[in-house]
C-alpha cells in the first residue's frame, strides 16, 4: 500500500485530499484499490461509476468536479498523463512495488533445450516441461506442468506501450509477468507480452496457441481455448473458456469473449462476443449473418 503523496517523490503534484492505493492501472481496468489518471471530463462517468478506485491525479479543473468525492484521493497536476507514467516507470525499476525477485526454478523432469535462452531469476518451470530449441524465457515468466514451449517462441516479453507526454514519446515499463496453466501448448515462434501494471498475462490449463500467434500485455485467456496461426490478441483482451479463435483472426483491445465462442478464420473482431457465439468478417459479426449478406451482394 502507498500515500498518494509518494507521487511527489517523482513529479510536483498537490495532494488535495490524501489516500492509499495498492495499485495502479487505467479507469477501465478491474485491479483493485488502484491509482488512475483523468485528463478529459468525458470519463467521469466511468470514474464515478467504479468502487475500485482508490486515488486519481487529475488537472486543476477536473479536480473541482470530484472535491465532492471524499472516498477517493485526489493529486492535482497539469500534466496527470506524463506524472502518472512517469510514477509508474519508477515504481517498475526502482522498487518491489510490483514484483519480487527469486532465483528461477526449473522443475523434476523439465527439460530445456541447450539452445533455450532462460532467465537466471524470476523463472519458474514447472515438472515435465519441454522448453525447445532456440526458445527466450525472459524474466517474470511462471510457467506450469506438463507444459510445451516450442522452437523459436518468446515468452514475457516487453510489450508494445508508447505514450505521447508533450513533444516526448515515453516508453511504459512492463511491469508484470506471463503465467501459463498445466499442459498448455506455445507451437513455433509465438510471443506473448508481459503484463504492464503487475499481475499477468495469462493463459489457462490446456489451451493451445499455434505458430506464430501474438499475444500483447494484460490479456487473460482461459482454459481449453484454441487458438490458430497467425492470430492476433490485442492488449487487455478477456478470452473466457473453450474459445476457438481462426487462423488470422485479430482482436481489438479489451474486447471480452464469452465461453465457447468462435471467431472465423480472417475476422477481425472489435466488440464483445457473447457466450456460444459465432462471428465472422471484417469488422466481426454474427456468423449466419455475415453469409446472408455475403450472398446478397454476390
Amino acid at each position: 500500500m502507498r500515500l498518494l503523496s509518494d507521487v511527489g517523490s517523482v513529479a510536483s503534484v498537490e495532494v488535495f485530499r490524501e489516500g492509499q492505493f495498492e495499485s495502479l492501472g487505467h479507469l477501465t481496468h478491474r485491479t483493485p484499490r488502484r491509482l488512475v489518471y483523468l485528463e478529459s471530463e468525458l470519463y467521469l462517468p466511468i470514474l464515478c461509476g467504479q468502487t475500485d478506485i482508490a486515488c486519481v491525479l487529475t488537472t486543476p479543473a477536473l479536480a473541482r468536479r470530484l472535491q465532492s468525492a471524499t472516498n477517493i484521493g485526489l493529486a492535482i497536476t497539469p500534466d496527470p498523463r506524463g506524472v502518472f507514467y512517469a510514477y509508474h516507470n519508477h515504481l517498475a525499476c526502482n522498487t518491489d512495488f510490483y514484483w519480487t525477485d527469486f532465483k528461477t526454478e526449473i522443475g523434476e523432469g523439465a527439460q530445456v533445450h541447450h539452445t533455450a535462452s532462460v532467465a537466471q531469476r524470476n523463472v519458474r518451470i514447472g515438472r515435465r516441461t519441454i522448453i525447445e530449441a532456440n526458445t527466450t524465457i525472459n524474466e517474470r515468466s511462471i510457467i506450469g506442468e506438463n507444459v510445451i514451449i516450442r522452437t523459436g517462441v518468446r515468452i514475457s516479453t516487453q510489450g508494445f506501450e508508447f505514450k505521447r507526454v508533450g513533444h516526448e514519446i515515453v516508453p511504459v515499463e512492463h511491469a508484470g509477468g506471463v503465467r501459463l496453466g498445466d499442459r498448455v501448448e506455445i507451437q513455433a515462434n509465438s510471443a506473448i507480452s508481459r503484463s504492464v501494471f503487475g499481475g499477468y498475462t495469462e493463459l489457462g490449463d490446456d489451451t493451445k496457441l499455434d505458430n506464430l500467434v501474438h499475444v500483447a500485455h494484460n490479456v487473460i485467456i482461459g482454459k481449453r481455448c484454441f487458438l490458430a496461426a497467425a492470430a492476433m490478441i490485442a492488449g487487455s483482451v478477456t478470452i473466457h473458456d473453450d474459445v476457438w479463435i481462426g487462423p488470422g483472426a485479430s482482436v481489438s483491445s479489451g474486447v471480452t469473449i464469452g465461453d465457447k465462442a468462435s471467431v472465423t478464420i480472417g475476422a477481425v473482431v472489435t466488440r464483445d462476443v457473447p457466450s456460444n457465439a459465432r462471428v465472422s468478417g471484417h469488422f466481426a459479426i454474427d456468423h449466419e449473418k455475415y453469409l446472408a449478406f455475403v450472398k446478397k451482394i454476390r
